[in-house]
């Protein structure tokens, strides 16, 4: 009797043992972002007009500076760490990085694997770019060479939206970056290429007179969100409600003003900006009551 009472006495002090350890095992990033003062922030540096490097040799462009806001307002610093699109997720998996503002699009297969904080900073669509006059519309492209970026969903993506229209297949080619991209397209390497539509803009530049839209449509609408490591709901939930706090006070609204405004550095055609449904909310912006 003795001996079973010390059996499971050992398994109770076990037992709390393990849920101790598991307790302090699920420290939230916010409590340890906090404690250090610092913020590991995954940005990549090849994606004008959304994370790039300017010609003083610093990190620039809407989401370098919306991100040292998010920071600001946690009142910590920046620790920037470089990305790519074949890293940005795998370092949210592995926590290497607490947050990352490098145009991650919001999938269900990227949902498998981290989180985004809420609501969504930017509204994007894809376009496929080439010479003007090549091509009529995205039936012409069955068959072709289409280039883009490694790691983007327009791998699979893309060939899904030439399906809608023929049933010739293109032939995928990947690319590090939309630079060697739009140069493979210049040197007419591939037929097409796709990218988002606001960081085609910027790469093509001037050059942007000789090239245009197939068809003149943006396919495969997305948002972009800011990445946090997966199951940590306080950190999700302290970034979401900064960013809603972004939206609020205006700050937001002048990061988007000074990149994609009318007067900004890359105007945009199409409103960027996270809605509300118009048929409900007008032409208010994302509003979270207090």
């Amino acid at each position: 009797m003795k001996r079973s009472v010390f059996v499971l006495l050992c398994a109770v002090l076990l037992l709390m043992s393990f849920i101790s350890s598991a307790a302090i095992a699920e420290e939230s990033i916010l409590d340890k972002v906090t404690k250090a003062g610092v913020v590991r922030l995954g940005s990549n540096n090849d994606t004008p007009p959304m994370n790039f490097i300017d010609e003083k040799g610093e990190w620039t462009g809407f989401e370098i500076d919306l991100g040292n806001a998010v920071a600001e307002k946690l009142g910590v610093k920046v620790e920037r760490v470089l990305v790519n699109n074949k890293t940005r997720i795998a370092f949210l998996a592995n926590r290497s990085i607490e947050m990352c503002l490098a145009n991650i699009s919001h999938t269900r297969s990227r949902d498998e694997q981290m989180d985004y904080a809420e609501p969504s900073y930017f509204w994007t669509g894809k376009i496929f770019y080439a010479k003007k006059g090549k091509f009529k519309s995205i039936k012409d492209l069955g068959g072709k060479k289409i280039g883009v970026d490694q790691g983007s969903n327009a791998f699979i993506a893309a060939p899904q939206e030439i399906a809608k229209h023929t049933s010739k297949a293109p032939e995928m080619l990947s690319f590090q970056n939309s630079a060697e991209g739009f140069l493979a397209l210049k040197q007419g390497k591939i037929d097409a290429y796709s990218q988002d539509a606001q960081i085609m803009a910027a790469v093509a530049g001037n050059l942007a007179e000789e090239y245009e839209a197939v068809g003149g449509m943006i396919w495969s609408p997305g948002l972009y969100g800011i990445g946090v490591p997966a199951d940590d709901s306080k950190w999700k939930d302290k970034i979401s409600f900064v960013l809603q706090d972004l939206l609020k006070d205006g700050t937001y609204e002048k990061i988007y003003q000074k990149w994609f405004g009318p007067k900004g550095k890359y105007p945009l055609p199409i409103n960027a900006r996270p809605r509300l449904p118009k048929d409900t909310f007008g032409d208010m912006l994302y509003i979270w009551p207090d």
